[in-house]
């Protein structure tokens, strides 16, 4: 339970930082000034900082859950490994309505 613990807090962290620093969040800190304006950095950072925040709280209901069922070391693996990787998914489809900019097309 320790090691969904610290990856819960380290989400958390993630999340709350990001709300602090928009600078941080992955992709925009590359774009160009032109094409940061043309993102909703309101909305982006509220998003990505809930969703982190409740990435860490799904890590700890879903060690504690998967516990009920199988032995411990299985369940912070799948709790530690399933929510964040589920969790990322989720964050790089739902930023992308966040980005005015307009795509290259080939």
């Amino acid at each position: 339970m320790a090691s969904s613990i610290i990856i819960a807090i380290i989400l958390i962290i993630t999340g709350l930082l990001v709300w602090k620093y928009p600078g941080l969040i992955a992709g925009y800190n590359t774009m160009t000034p032109e094409q940061q304006r043309n993102v909703d950095i309101k909305g982006l950072k509220a998003f990505m900082c809930r969703a982190f925040c409740l990435m860490g709280i799904a890590v700890i209901l879903a060690a504690y859950l998967f516990r009920q069922f199988i032995n411990g070391i299985a369940a912070d693996l799948m709790a530690t490994i399933l929510i964040p990787l589920s969790g990322t998914v989720c964050i790089l489809i739902g930023a992308q309505r966040y980005d005015h900019n307009q795509k290259k097309r080939n």
